[in-house]
């Protein structure tokens, strides 16, 4: 709330607050619920008192304006378990201690230095530009503050902010940890390296069935069966209507005339005109063209240029008159018409060179024509069908029934949660993936769900038009097999692949190990990489954090934690490859400057560690007592729905 208001109020306190979000009740050390107080107190630290009816109503401004931004109410529960309660009574108890040591060093604050805050705040001027009384009330009203309450609340924001500011205001990032960040950013490094994959190790030799005992034996748990859900879903989209959708030859004719363009190129014919002021001209000059003058020579008598009588190159759709086009396309090349009533008075049109069209005809296209139109016409069908499926659920039809009167398959499948059958294998293709398995292991079994929608896939042959969903998916879990230990036999694919995975990595690591022997015995790096067939490579100019061409990043930190002329190695491809290099050179380019919101980033968690110390003494100091019952009150019945 006090942000609506506040528009203008200074960064810091806002980060510092937000800081003190961290410090959990851990760190405060709240007694359990105390006796001895009114009725009305919730909590007291020092001899600043927190009373149920101010923090009810701190906590229902914070609940009101989540259920603004979420759009949706928030129940008891729900607020509870985001730990809202917590939080809004640990920024309180922030705010009290700060109060009541602001008391006590006497720190002030007049009223007409406040009026002079609220006036000077744009956030309060109306129309004129100005402050405005009327707004500022209006305001007041809207947030459910009296002026006497915003007063108070905006006197205790400035005190808290003066006594902040005087502890953290003035830190600066000291200039040795400066160049040691500019070290860190600047530094570069050059290596020589190679990649070791599985192709670069000889093929591994078939495990016996006893080696594989042996290996499942020490890692059963391992190999133990996750949780199976039996899962049936309906997947409404417009591929699973598209056969049922009927187009006639005369439907397919006509979208074949109106889109002739995506065929092929239509005819293009080189078109001029003159536009008469009146029939009388227009029929003398074509009089006279039939007696063997020329378009041209006409053109000239009316002193009109090339550019005053030139259509273009055009093909006939790309005529506006139609009566002009039909003219213009019925004429011979280097034919001249009679005249013609145009939309802008007679006209005479002449054709130069035509250029014949390069239409596929449309027997050639006529299937493809018609699968388009099948697949509009299916995706305009879902949201009939949504309807009605929705319909039929509301009256308790099971899935299976309403896939049999939609003519749509009922898909069973079992899985566990990464989408894979008993036997290890992906589970079928299903619209909805990966939404429909988030969904089916947080649903119960029989329960219902809502449906998923599908987003439209513009890039899918046949797509859908545009605004019309991609379909809707249903889902219902079945039945739930728990997780369970597997015999050997069940797990035997899996031990295999594991103990192929579990060798090769040993193999890698023990080829990288040979190759830094040998360079401690005293062969040069690069001719050990050779000589191990690895392909020697260079990079040059790393710097930490930052994306280079060939080196994976995820072994940047291996090789800047690498002394200069040492090997190093490290994991490469998510740990199915290594990486084995050497540090060639370290340079740290002179005069090299710091990132400035780096430092500055350092300098704010300087300020909130120094704020975090100053709250954890100052509650030592004061003292934090909470009355639980009171806020069990408040937080479970009262809050808002």
């Amino acid at each position: 709330m006090l942000q609506t208001l506040r528009k203008s109020a200074s960064g810091l306190i806002a980060k510092i607050l937000m800081a003190l979000l961290i410090v959990s009740f851990g760190v405060w050390g709240i007694a359990d619920v105390f006796r001895g107080f009114g009725s009305q107190t919730l909590a007291t630290i020092g001899d600043t008192e927190i009373t149920v009816p101010e923090f009810r109503q701190i906590y229902q401004d914070r609940l009101q304006r989540l259920s603004q931004q979420l759009k949706r109410g928030i129940s008891p529960d729900q607020a509870r378990a985001l730990g809202i309660p917590d939080q809004v009574l640990n920024e309180r108890l922030a705010e009290a201690a700060l109060d009541d040591e602001a008391n006590r060093l006497g720190l002030a604050l007049s009223d007409s230095e406040i009026a002079r805050r609220v006036q000077e705040n744009p956030a309060y001027f109306g129309p004129s530009g100005a402050f405005d009384p009327a707004y500022f009330d209006r305001l007041l009203r809207a947030n459910n503050f009296t002026e006497a309450r915003f007063v108070d609340t905006e006197r205790r924001f400035a005190l808290r902010q003066q006594l902040i500011q005087s502890l953290g205001g003035g830190i600066e990032v000291p200039q040795v940890m400066k160049d040691a960040v500019a070290r860190y950013q600047n530094e570069e490094r050059s290596v020589n390296y190679a990649m070791l994959t599985k192709a670069s190790l000889p093929a591994l030799a078939a495990p016996s069935d006893a080696d594989l005992q042996a290996f499942f034996d020490k890692r059963k748990v391992a190999f133990k069966a996750p949780e199976f859900r039996k899962i049936e879903v309906l997947a409404l989209t417009p591929q699973a209507l598209v056969a049922a959708q009927k187009v006639t030859d005369a439907e397919v004719k006509a979208d074949y005339d109106a889109n002739l363009a995506s065929y092929g190129t239509p005819e293009r014919r080189d078109v001029q005109q003159i536009v008469f002021p009146n029939e009388d001209e227009a029929k003398a000059a074509a009089a006279r063209i039939e007696a063997g003058t020329s378009f041209a020579d006409i053109a000239a008598e009316r002193k009109l240029s090339a550019k005053d009588i030139d259509i273009g190159t055009v093909a006939k759709t790309d005529i506006v008159d139609p009566a002009i086009a039909d003219a213009a396309f019925a004429l011979p090349a280097d034919g001249t018409s009679g005249v013609i009533e145009g939309r802008f008075g007679p006209v005479i049109v002449h054709v130069g060179t035509i250029t014949p069209s390069n239409i596929q005809p449309l027997s050639e296209v006529a299937d493809q024509i018609r699968a388009k139109l099948q697949m509009d016409a299916a995706a305009r069908a879902v949201g009939l069908k949504y309807d009605d499926i929705e319909d039929d659920r509301a009256s308790g039809a099971q899935l299976s029934e309403i896939a049999s009167k939609i003519g749509v398959p009922l898909v069973t499948i079992e899985t566990d949660a990464d989408g894979r059958t008993p036997d290890n294998q992906p589970v079928a293709s299903i619209p909805g993936r990966a939404e429909v398995l988030r969904g089916a292991f947080a649903a119960d079994v029989g329960a219902d769900n809502d449906p998923i929608r599908l987003p439209q896939n513009a890039a899918q042959p046949g797509a859908q038009p545009s605004g019309q969903p991609g379909g809707y998916v249903w889902y219902v879990v079945d039945s739930v097999t728990p997780p369970a230990d597997r015999t050997f036999e069940q797990a035997k694919p899996l031990v295999l692949e594991r103990w192929k995975d579990d060798k090769t990595a040993e193999e890698l690591d023990k080829k990288v190990e040979d190759i830094k022997a040998k360079v401690a015995a005293g062969t040069s790096f690069d001719i050990a990489v050779t000589d191990a067939g690895l392909e020697l490579r260079a990079a040059n100019g790393l710097k930490r954090g930052r994306a280079a061409d060939g080196i994976p990043q995820e072994i940047l930190d291996a090789v800047f934690d690498t002394p200069k002329g040492d090997v190093g190695s490290a994991m490469a491809e998510g740990g199915d490859s290594r990486i084995l290099f050497k540090v060639l050179n370290v340079d740290i380019p002179a005069g090299a400057k710091p990132d400035e919101k780096l430092v500055s980033d350092i300098r704010q968690g300087m300020e909130n560690d120094l704020m975090t110390e100053y709250l954890v003494a100052l509650q030592s100091e004061l003292g934090a007592r909470i009355n639980r019952t009171a806020l069990d009150q408040i937080v479970g019945a009262d809050a808002v729905d």
